[in-house]
C-alpha cells in the first residue's frame, strides 16, 4: 500500500496572495496603459547633443511593468528579499525615466546668439536662419552622462561623470524643481521616501540574518500577509511618486487620446481637449496617488507643468 502526503500549499493559493495580485496586477496594466497611451499621442521625445540627436523611447515604462511581474513571480515562490530587491530597480528605473524628462527639458541646443537671428514672420528668411542655427557644444556632466546612456558608452565615462546617473543624483537634480521639493517637504513624504531608500539597501546588501529569511518564506508562514502586503505598499508607493514627478516636470504625458484622434478623423477637437486627463491615469490619481496626502491632489490640479485638467 502506498500513501501520498498532502500537496503542501502554495503561497500563490492563498487569499492573501489573490488580493494582492490585484494590487500588482492593477499597477502593471498603469505602466502598460501608459506606455501605449505616450506611443498612440505620437509623443516624440528628442534630446539633442553637441552633435547627435536621440529620441526617449517608452522602454524603461515598459521595463517597469515587467519588472512588477518580476516581483509578483518572486512573491508567488517566497522570494521576499528578491522581490524587494527588483523594487529598488522598480524604482530606480521609473526615477530614472523623469530624471531624463528633466535633463532633456533643461538642454539648450543651439547658442542663445544663433537663436536671436531666427526670423519667423518671413518664410525665406526663416529657413535661412533656420539653417544657420549653431549647436551648443557645451554639455553638462548630466548631459555627458545622459549623452552615454544613449549611446550605451556609460561604462566609458570617468566616475564623477558616471555617478550622475545613481539614484542619488537623480534626486537631487529633481529637487532643484521647486514644485517637487514643495511636495517633498509640505506633504510628508520626504520621511517614508527615507525610510523606504534604507530598507530596500538592506535587501540589496543583505544587512542581517533577517533580510536571508524573508527569502525562504512558505504559505504557512504567520507573517505571509504582511510581507505582501509591504509588496504592496511599496511598489505603490513608488509608482505614486513617479507619476506626481512626471507632473511637475511633463505632465502633457498623460494626455488622453481625444485631440488627436479627432484630428485623425478630421474632425474639431473639443475645446482645450489637448488638456484633458486619460481616464486611466485620472484613476490611478484618485485611487492611489490622493491617499498619500490629503491636500496632495489638490496641489497637483493647481500645479501640474502642463496645466493639465486632473478632475
Amino acid at each position: 500500500m502506498s500513501f501520498e502526503l498532502p500537496k503542501e500549499r502554495q503561497i500563490d493559493e492563498t487569499e492573501h496572495f489573490r488580493m494582492f495580485s490585484k494590487d500588482i496586477d492593477y499597477l502593471t496594466d498603469f505602466f502598460s496603459g501608459l506606455s501605449d497611451l505616450i506611443f498612440f499621442n505620437g509623443r516624440i521625445i528628442s534630446f539633442f547633443s553637441n552633435v547627435e540627436h536621440y529620441s526617449l523611447s517608452t522602454e524603461l515604462i515598459e521595463s517597469s511593468a515587467q519588472t512588477l511581474k518580476s516581483i509578483k513571480l518572486c512573491c508567488s515562490i517566497g522570494s521576499f528579499s528578491d522581490a524587494n530587491t527588483l523594487i529598488r530597480k522598480l524604482r530606480d528605473d521609473l526615477i530614472q525615466y523623469v530624471y531624463i524628462l528633466n535633463i532633456i527639458g533643461l538642454r539648450k541646443p543651439f547658442l542663445e546668439e544663433s537663436i536671436k537671428d531666427l526670423n519667423i514672420d518671413n518664410p525665406d528668411e526663416f529657413v535661412n536662419s533656420f539653417l544657420n542655427l549653431q549647436f551648443n557644444d557645451s554639455l553638462t556632466d548630466d548631459e555627458k552622462a545622459l549623452t552615454a546612456w544613449f549611446k550605451n558608452s556609460v561604462s566609458k565615462l570617468q566616475r564623477p561623470v558616471r555617478k550622475k546617473l545613481e539614484f542619488e543624483n537623480y534626486m537631487k537634480v529633481l529637487k532643484q524643481n521647486e514644485n517637487i521639493h514643495q511636495i517633498l517637504t509640505e506633504y510628508n513624504l520626504q520621511e517614508y521616501w527615507e525610510t523606504l531608500r534604507k530598507r530596500l539597501n538592506n535587501y540589496v546588501h543583505n544587512n542581517g540574518t533577517q533580510f536571508s529569511r524573508h527569502n525562504i518564506i512558505s504559505a504557512n508562514d504567520k507573517n505571509l500577509e504582511t510581507h505582501l502586503k509591504n509588496i504592496s505598499i511599496r511598489t505603490t508607493y513608488i509608482s505614486s511618486f513617479f507619476l506626481i514627478l512626471l507632473l511637475m516636470v511633463e505632465s502633457s504625458l498623460i494626455s488622453s487620446t481625444d485631440y488627436i484622434d479627432h484630428l485623425e478623423c478630421e474632425m474639431q477637437p473639443p475645446e482645450d481637449s489637448q488638456y484633458f486627463v486619460a481616464s486611466f491615469v485620472q484613476d490611478f490619481i484618485d485611487k492611489k496617488v490622493s491617499k498619500l496626502h490629503p491636500e496632495l491632489k489638490q496641489y497637483l490640479k493647481d500645479n501640474n507643468i502642463n496645466g493639465m485638467k486632473i478632475e
